[in-house]
């Protein structure tokens, strides 16, 4: 009171009387009380930060971010930065001291806030944005990628760098940098967060594009600067009072989101909202009509996979470009089936096709090419999905995508082969897909694989190949464990590695999950072949970031090699993504008739029982056969017989010389009545010999009576005898596979 009396006293007005006390303390009152709402409720701290004032981030005495980071064997932040977020713990520990120096209690807490209190938008627009100030030219070129692994000889190399005058060019500190400038760790990090900032952004609700590259050339501030000061906080702007508009954006302001696309994805060519049609596929219907205008596509009826009406796609320049992708997906075809194919594979998928007519599928079928599809193979395909001639079954409705126009011309050789699937899996224009290999069968309807409990799950479908033991590159381990997300990016955008590898480690196989299993044979073990990708069912709108980092990684030079073809690449690249996945917990098995013999091995009698194929087949888990890879024929590769008739002597024997019924053998239909899987823990695949290209793998289970026991019988392996009613099943589809020939005159 006697503050409040001096005060008053030193005022204009007079001390109130005695009796006017209750007024000057209803008064007093009134102040204290809105002083406490200002302080407690309109500024940022809360009553439970008051409370732990004395252990809070910004007041304690505990060890700073660095600190603590220090304790984990992460790179030193001292070093030059190369990522946005190294840039984040040395301006957080700045603003923790301009907060510990202010004295304006009521609003510093807005001033000065931690990263992780702002929210994710406004987190990407700093990420990307310092994209720019970091390195102007910064891309996802994969020309230029390299590792941060110690894998150079410095001690030549080096040596060889001087000049005329014989003085060094460049040291370790130089090539050092060099590398994490260029680390290819660097690209899946960003495709990480392009991911979570403008695709599949948590609560749906993605950064809009166009947004984050706003200017206003009137004003010195930047959609950042009008983010982070008082937009959103209701208070107004004081320039610099965060440490997100400490940061120079002049660099970034010279770019557009275009240049950023192409620069995210150099794969696709450049363009703007204008003329994106130009890089558009060109769709082609099964009507043999002429294709539609670049810029238009085709809407199918999610229920019979029949065209309903040909839309024109409006480019939406506040998305960016895979949710504009995504979104001409869901317009156009809900679920469908997708191949990869050129000239070359057009018999096969005539025999595909005949398969699914047979089958009654009504899931409609995207054939993508790159160019690569004549004016005869595009004739014959469409006759062999409609003719009644070629087939009583039902009709299919077929579209041919050609993506040429959506490649960068540069980066169509590196789309030769096995790696031409990639093209078909993120430009096909489905929401979600069934992908099959041309010489693949699958013995249930394909959209059966939509309810496997796995798909359900994540969204995907993988199947286990041959358990081979045969081993990667000794680098390509460590090289794909620098990929996942590091302690920065965990950290300021929660983005978390799907499986732990120290758990992992430490685990015997039989207390994995099949996808931690398969994780442990690939990083641990060291085995190549884990996964088939002949049949895969995947929810490409959910997935479609994962599925171009499996993409850019598998055409990358440096880990293109570490994985057969495309077939790792695709659990590879959703691990390095952060996105779940499903793997059908079968292994892969052998079909045909299973060989019996009697065989000694240190003293103990066991039965063997062996299937020789060229196919890979997958069972069930109630031991039913789903699919194969590698059509119905004996050997798919007809042409080696010559080969194999004069170099295998086995070949010869077991036809009796009989060169003409051999030659038979090697187109006829495989005869199935069994399948086995070998056990993955001993060595239960092997080859005889090279015929039929090396494709023939054998199969092998085992039975023998324990030693010491009366009848407890210990197998390796799992032999499958098929049902009559299924082996008929089985030998029809076959037989319409290997069967299969478009009319004369088509």
């Amino acid at each position: 009171m006697m503050v409040v009396r001096r005060f008053l006293s030193a005022s204009r007005y007079n001390m109130p009387s005695f009796r006017s006390r209750p007024v000057l303390l209803a008064i007093f009152g009134v102040c204290a009380t809105v002083i406490w709402y200002l302080f407690f409720f309109q500024s940022n701290l809360k009553m439970a930060d008051l409370k732990k004032v004395a252990t809070s981030r910004y007041l304690s005495q505990e060890p700073s971010l660095s600190e603590l980071m220090s304790n984990v064997k992460i790179k030193p932040i001292e070093e030059t930065p190369v990522s946005p977020l190294e840039l984040i713990p040395d301006i957080e520990i700045s603003t923790r001291k301009k907060y510990d120096a202010s004295w304006d209690l009521l609003f510093r807490g807005r001033k000065y806030k931690s990263f992780n209190d702002y929210d994710l938008h406004t987190k990407c627009e700093f990420y990307f944005q310092n994209l720019y100030n970091l390195n102007e030219d910064w891309t996802n070129n994969i020309r230029t990628f390299t590792f941060d692994i110690n894998d150079v000889d410095t001690s030549t190399k080096i040596d060889a760098l001087k000049d005329s005058d014989g003085v060094q060019l460049v040291d370790e500190k130089a090539i050092r940098l060099y590398k994490r400038t260029h680390n290819v760790a660097l690209a899946t990090e960003r495709l990480r967060l392009y991911d979570k900032c403008f695709v599949n952004s948590p609560g749906s609700n993605p950064l809009k594009m166009d947004h984050l590259f706003r200017s206003n050339k009137k004003s010195k501030t930047t959609a950042l600067d009008d983010e982070v000061t008082g937009n959103r906080d209701t208070f107004t702007k004081t320039k610099k009072t965060s440490f997100l508009s400490d940061m120079d954006t002049s660099s970034f302001q010279k770019y557009d989101q275009w240049d950023f696309e192409h620069r995210m994805f150099p794969m696709i060519p450049y363009f703007e909202e204008h003329n994106f049609t130009n890089v558009m596929p060109i769709f082609t219907g099964s009507n043999g009509g002429e294709p539609l205008p670049q810029g238009k596509f085709p809407v199918l009826d999610p229920k019979s996979g029949e065209l309903l009406r040909v839309e024109t796609f409006r480019y939406d320049k506040s998305k960016s470009l895979w949710k504009n992708w995504n979104d001409m997906s869901s317009a156009s075809g809900k679920r469908g089936i997708i191949l990869a194919a050129g000239d070359g594979q057009v018999d096969q998928c005539i025999r595909l096709i005949a398969t699914l007519r047979a089958q009654g599928n009504a899931l409609p079928i995207q054939i993508i090419h790159n160019n690569q599809l004549n004016e005869k193979s595009v004739k014959l395909l469409s006759e062999a999905a409609k003719s009644t001639e070629f087939s009583s079954g039902r009709a299919q409705s077929l579209w041919l995508v050609n993506v040429g126009p959506t490649l960068e011309s540069s980066m169509k050789s590196n789309f030769g082969r096995f790696k031409n699937k990639w093209l078909s899996v993120i430009f096909n224009t489905f929401e979600e897909f069934i992908f099959i290999d041309t010489d693949a069968i699958s013995y249930i309807n394909m959209a059966d694989y939509f309810n496997f409990k796995e798909y359900k799950s994540t969204g995907t479908l993988f199947f286990k190949d041959r358990s081979l033991a045969i081993g990667t590159e000794q680098k390509c381990g460590p090289l794909f464990e620098t990929l996942e997300p590091r302690i920065l990016e965990m950290y300021y955008f929660n983005t978390l590695p799907m499986i732990n590898g120290d758990y992992v480690e430490q685990q015997c196989m039989g207390m994995l999950t099949p996808e931690e299993k398969v994780y442990k044979r690939f990083f641990e073990v060291g085995h190549q072949h884990n996964l088939e990708s002949g049949l895969l069912a995947i929810n490409k709108n959910e997935h479609i970031m994962g599925l171009v980092t499996a993409t850019v990684l598998n055409i990358a030079p440096k880990v293109g090699g570490c994985g057969w073809g495309d077939k790792e690449f695709f659990w590879l690249g959703l691990l390095v993504a952060g996105q779940r996945y499903s793997i059908y917990d079968i292994d892969a098995s052998a079909i045909g008739v299973p060989q019996q013999k009697q065989s000694i091995a240190n003293g103990d009698e066991f039965d063997e029982y062996r299937i020789c194929s060229l196919q890979v087949a997958h069972t069930s888990y109630d031991g039913h056969l789903l699919w194969i890879n590698g059509g119905s024929q004996y050997c798919k590769k007809p042409e080696t017989f010559e080969g194999d008739w004069t170099n295998i002597k086995e070949l010869r024997e077991s036809y009796s010389d009989d060169k003409e019924k051999a030659l038979k053998a090697y187109s006829d239909t495989v005869k199935v009545e069994a399948a086995i899987v070998p056990d993955s823990r001993s060595n239960g695949w092997g080859r005889d010999d090279q015929r039929c290209k090396g494709y023939f793998w054998c199969g092998k289970f085992t039975s023998k009576l324990k030693p010491y026991t009366y009848n407890t019988v210990v197998t390796k392996g799992d032999l499958i005898r098929f049902g009559d009613e299924e082996i008929e099943s089985i030998s029809k589809i076959n037989k319409i596979w290997n069967d299969a020939i478009i009319p004369d005159g088509a």
